[in-house]
C-alpha cells in the first residue's frame, strides 16, 4: 500500500509539472505574440500587404501560415491573419477599409432615336481600389430628341460616391447605315427616324452598290442638316463552280483554269492555296481560294491529273529557199509546227551559215522543241542566186537621185530625212512586185517609180546604202499578207524607217520600238516581227 501511494504521488507530481509547463508556455507565447506583432492592422484598399507589415520589428523570414485568411486588397473587410517565423506562430487581425471615392471622366453619348444605353456609357477612365458600380442619378429620357444633361453616380465597395455630370444627344437621323453590296439604294425612311419635314440632299441612287465603300450622306430634317455614314459592305462569300483538269506535265497552270463560274456582286481574284506540282505524274488535289473585294473567301478544290509527254513535235512546210543575192530570207514563211502539247512549243531556225551577199547553197536547220524536251529537226538549203540587175546598175540610179536631194553639209539624220521624203513623193504604190531580189525591186522603184512595200523598202536600202547610212532589211512575221520596211542607224542606235504609204498617212521616220509597237497593236499587227532575228531597236 505504501508503494502504491508513493507511485501515485509521483504520477501526480509529473502531471502537475507538465500542466505548469504548458501554462507557462501559453503565457510566454501570449506575451511574445503581443510584443512582436501588432494585434490589429488597418490599411486602405488596394495597398500591397506583406508578412513583414505585421511585425513591430522587421522579420525577413516571416510568412503567412496556411490557415491564415487569403487577403483580397480589393475587398474591404476583416481578415484573420496567422504568421509564422522561427518555429513560432503569431496572430493578428487585418482591417481593409475603402475611404477614397472613385474618380472618372465624363463621356458624351450620342444615340439615335429609340436607342438606349447603360449608365457606364457616360463615364470613362474610372479609377478606384475596389469595384465600382455606375448608376443613373435620374433616368434620362431616351424618347426625346436633342441634348439633355445626364448625371451618373459612381459607388465603390466602401460606399464612397462620386457624381459625374455628362450629356446625352439623341438624333433624329441615324449616324451609320449599313447595306449589303448589290442591294437596292436605301430610301429616306432608312436615314430619318422622326421628322415633320425631311429630304435627302445626297443622290444615293447614283452610288455604285457593287463596290464596297463608305459614303457620307447628307439630309435636311426640320430645317437642319445632318450627315450619315453609309457603309456599303460585302459580307457574302463568292459562289464558285470548278472543274477537274487533265493534261501534260510541266505545263503551267493558273487557278482560273479550274474555275467554271463565279457568282459574286464584287470583283474576285483567285489563287492556289498551294501551287500544284506540275512535275509529278498522276492525280493530285489542288485547293483554290477565291476572294471578293469585301475580303470574303471561298476555298474549294479540284483534281489535276498529269501525264508525261513523250511525243516529238511535227514540222511541216520546210522546203529549199531561193533568193537573189542581197535579199532578205523569210525562213518561217509557210512553215508550221504541231505537237500533242502546244503550250510552250518553239520553232528555232539555225541559219548561221547563210550569207545572202554571196551566191551559193547554204544549209539551214529547223528544230521544234516542246516543254518536255522532245525535239524534231528538219534540214533544208538556202540557194542564193545572182541578181538580174547589177549593183552598178542600181547604184548608178541611186547616185543620180542622191545628187539632187542631199548635200555634203547635211547630217546623217538630215540625209535620211531627205531620202524618206523623196521615196514618199516619187514612188506610186502598186499591189504586186517581184519578191526575193532586192536589186530588181530597187531598180523598179528608182527607174519605174512604182511598186509595193518590197519596192519601197528596197529603194530605201539602195539610197541609204549609197548615202553611207547604216541600214538593215526587216519583215513582218508571215501571215496572209507580208510587209517590209527598214532599220536605220544614223549614229545613235537603230530606228524604224518605213516609207510605204498608208491610209492614215503616218510618217514612220526614225520611230522607236515603243512607237511602232503601239501603232502596230492598234492596226492589227501591221509591224509584228521576230525580235530574235534583229538587233534591239531604241
Amino acid at each position: 500500500m505504501l508503494r502504491t501511494a508513493i507511485r501515485s504521488n509521483k504520477t501526480n507530481f509529473i502531471q502537475g509539472m507538465l500542466l505548469l509547463g504548458i501554462t507557462i508556455g501559453v503565457l510566454v507565447y501570449g506575451i511574445c505574440d503581443r510584443n512582436r506583432v501588432y494585434q490589429e492592422c488597418y490599411v486602405e484598399a488596394g495597398v500591397d500587404i506583406t508578412p513583414q507589415d505585421f511585425f513591430k520589428n522587421t522579420d525577413v523570414d516571416a510568412c503567412f501560415a496556411g490557415n491564415s485568411d487569403v487577403i483580397d486588397t480589393e475587398q474591404p473587410g476583416m481578415y484573420h491573419i496567422v504568421l509564422q517565423t522561427g518555429g513560432f506562430s503569431y496572430r493578428s487581425t487585418l482591417y481593409i477599409r475603402d475611404s477614397i471615392a472613385p474618380v472618372g471622366e465624363a463621356a458624351r453619348v450620342e444615340l439615335e432615336l429609340g436607342q438606349q444605353c447603360e449608365p457606364s456609357s457616360f463615364v470613362k477612365n474610372i479609377t478606384d481600389a475596389t469595384q465600382v458600380c455606375v448608376s443613373y442619378r435620374a433616368d434620362p429620357d431616351f424618347t426625346q430628341p436633342g441634348i439633355q444633361p445626364v448625371a451618373v453616380v459612381l459607388t465603390d465597395l466602401g460606399g464612397n460616391e462620386t457624381i459625374i455630370d455628362s450629356e446625352l444627344y439623341i438624333s433624329k437621323v441615324v449616324y451609320e447605315l449599313t447595306v449589303e453590296a448589290g442591294s437596292k439604294p436605301p430610301e429616306l425612311a432608312d436615314f430619318v427616324l422622326e421628322a415633320k419635314e425631311a429630304e435627302l440632299i445626297s443622290y444615293v441612287q447614283g452610288y455604285n452598290y457593287a463596290q464596297p465603300a463608305d459614303k457620307i450622306v447628307y439630309s435636311r430634317v426640320d430645317g437642319e442638316i445632318y450627315q450619315t455614314t453609309l457603309h456599303i459592305v460585302d459580307t457574302i462569300p463568292p459562289k464558285v463552280k470548278v472543274k477537274n483538269l487533265s493534261g501534260y506535265m510541266l505545263v503551267p497552270r493558273k487557278a482560273e483554269d479550274f474555275i467554271v463560274s463565279v457568282q459574286d456582286v464584287t470583283q474576285v481574284t483567285s489563287e492556289f492555296v498551294r501551287e500544284p506540282d506540275i512535275t509529278r505524274e498522276g492525280e493530285q488535289t489542288v485547293t483554290i481560294r477565291v476572294t471578293d473585294e469585301g475580303g470574303n473567301e471561298m476555298i474549294t478544290s479540284a483534281k489535276l491529273t498529269l501525264r508525261a509527254d513523250t511525243e516529238a513535235p511535227v514540222i511541216e512546210g520546210v522546203t529549199d529557199l531561193e533568193v537573189f543575192r542581197g535579199s532578205s530570207v523569210l525562213y518561217k514563211e509557210n512553215v508550221s509546227v504541231s505537237d500533242n502539247c502546244m503550250e510552250g512549243l518553239q520553232l528555232l531556225v539555225d541559219n548561221h551559215a547563210v550569207n545572202v551577199d554571196k551566191a551559193g547553197v547554204y544549209p539551214i536547220t529547223y528544230t521544234a522543241r516542246d516543254l518536255a524536251g522532245n525535239e524534231t529537226s528538219v534540214s533544208a538549203s538556202v540557194i542564193v542566186e545572182e541578181t538580174n540587175y547589177t549593183e552598178a546598175d542600181v547604184y548608178a540610179l541611186a547616185d543620180k537621185v542622191l545628187a539632187d536631194i542631199i548635200t555634203e553639209d547635211m547630217t546623217q539624220r538630215e540625209k535620211a530625212k531627205a531620202i524618206y521624203v523623196y521615196i514618199k513623193t516619187h514612188i506610186a504604190y502598186t499591189e504586186h512586185s517581184e519578191k526575193g531580189n532586192w536589186m530588181n525591186a530597187a531598180h523598179e522603184g528608182l527607174a519605174d517609180r512604182k511598186g509595193d512595200c518590197y519596192v519601197y523598202a528596197s529603194t530605201a536600202k539602195a539610197l541609204l546604202t549609197r548615202a553611207g547610212i547604216t541600214n538593215m532589211d526587216i519583215a513582218r512575221i508571215p501571215t496572209r499578207s507580208s510587209h517590209y520596211w527598214n532599220l536605220v542607224d544614223v549614229g545613235d542606235g537603230w530606228y524604224h524607217f518605213d516609207t510605204t504609204p498608208r491610209h492614215d498617212h503616218p510618217e514612220i521616220f526614225m520611230w522607236t520600238e515603243a512607237q511602232l509597237m503601239e501603232y502596230s497593236t492598234s492596226h492589227r499587227g501591221t509591224h509584228n516581227y521576230d525580235h530574235d532575228l534583229y538587233p534591239k531597236v531604241n
